[in-house]
């Protein structure tokens, strides 16, 4: 009971606020009427197919990259609001955990390259994998480095997108995912050239199968 006044008393001096926008949300709400309305779903997962193995795999992302969901991956991404990694890993986790079968070794994230991390302070996608990690309990492990510093993806077509990220990730610990099961996350899905890419390198040297999860795709 005096839990629950002290609760009732601390939400009066800091009333809870909406993650995506920070306007005051009832009692026990994460995010807005308006916020909530803007979040379009994914009609579908996002499928990939990689050329080179002739192999699909699944990308699990559950909203367009749209209206409040855009904001807040890029507030979360370039302008260090990292607080949002909890609400993001609690919906990215909960897709799995309503499936009941999944069956990951290991989570690991898509890298960003060592001047890209230091310019920025943190791998958004990183923060984003070793959260979901502890909250479906499967082992966050490195497995991928970026070597090459090469253009945004955002800024380029379908076709070079291809061409942008081929040779730029290498295993960084191939006993790490070698016959495991591997759960690879990043924040936003486009064409899928990226994570495609990355689950490459890690089926050609070892990984038995790779599934991806973003918190967004990008809906044509």
């Amino acid at each position: 009971m005096k839990n629950n006044i002290f609760s009732i008393f601390i939400n009066l001096i800091f009333p809870p606020r909406c993650v995506l926008c920070g306007k005051i949300v009832s009692y026990g709400g994460q995010i807005c009427d308006k916020c909530s309305t803007e979040a379009v779903k994914a009609c579908t997962n996002k499928r990939i197919y990689i050329p080179k193995l002739g192999k699909i795999i699944v990308c699990y992302a559950p909203f367009q990259y749209k209206n409040s969901i855009r904001k807040a991956i890029i507030n979360f991404k370039f302008y260090g609001k990292k607080e949002l990694v909890e609400f993001f890993a609690n919906i990215i986790a909960k897709q799995f955990l309503e499936i009941h079968s999944y069956n990951f070794d290991i989570i690991t994230c898509v890298p960003l390259s060592k001047q890209r991390k230091k310019l920025r302070g943190y791998n958004q996608s990183e923060l984003l994998a070793k959260a979901v990690s502890k909250r479906l309990n499967v082992p966050y492990k490195e497995c991928l480095e970026k070597i090459k510093d090469n253009n945004e993806q955002h800024r380029l077509n379908e076709k070079d997108r291809q061409k942008n990220v081929k040779n730029v990730y290498i295993v960084k610990n191939k006993q790490n995912m070698y016959k495991k099961s591997i759960l690879v996350i990043d924040d936003i899905v486009t064409t899928g050239a990226t994570l495609g890419e990355c689950a490459s390198v890690m089926l050609k040297n070892g990984a038995k199968q790779v599934t991806c999860a973003a918190i967004a795709q990008v809906v044509p």
